[in-house]
């Protein structure tokens, strides 16, 4: 590939990352604000706990219940998806950047003499 396709790629694959990163946060906030319902995953039944004979009290709806769980679930699918956007940005940044690599040596010595100097030299056994 060339480094022009690789860099076309890049800005594509950046913008894409980033457009799913704003649709998962757009989702989240219009649930959560109550613009729109999650989907309906469970439906729980009302909960009620005994309180003298024949008499309960409810402690909790079914149909709050099931909204809770459904908000709680997609919560966490959008922020997964949120996840893979940033990675698929992420990748787009990869490409886009220009990767470099410099060889450095530490010392002016070759290679040898720091072998030598720090005594990992091996003696030659003669059979």
């Amino acid at each position: 590939m060339k480094w022009k396709d690789e860099k076309t790629a890049g800005y594509a694959l950046l913008a894409i990352g980033i457009i799913v990163i704003f649709f998962s946060i757009y989702q989240m906030v219009t649930v959560f604000t109550g613009g729109s319902s999650p989907p309906e995953l469970f439906n729980f039944s009302d909960i009620s706990a005994p309180v003298a004979q024949g008499e309960s009290i409810l402690l909790m709806s079914g149909q709050d219940l099931s909204r809770l769980v459904a908000m709680v679930f997609w919560e966490m699918l959008m922020f997964f998806i949120m996840w893979a956007g940033g990675k698929i940005a992420s990748l787009g940044v990869d490409l886009i950047r220009e990767i470099r690599v410099e060889i450095r040596a530490r010392s002016p010595e070759p290679l040898g003499k720091i072998e030598e100097e720090t005594g990992k030299t091996e003696e030659k056994k003669s059979p």
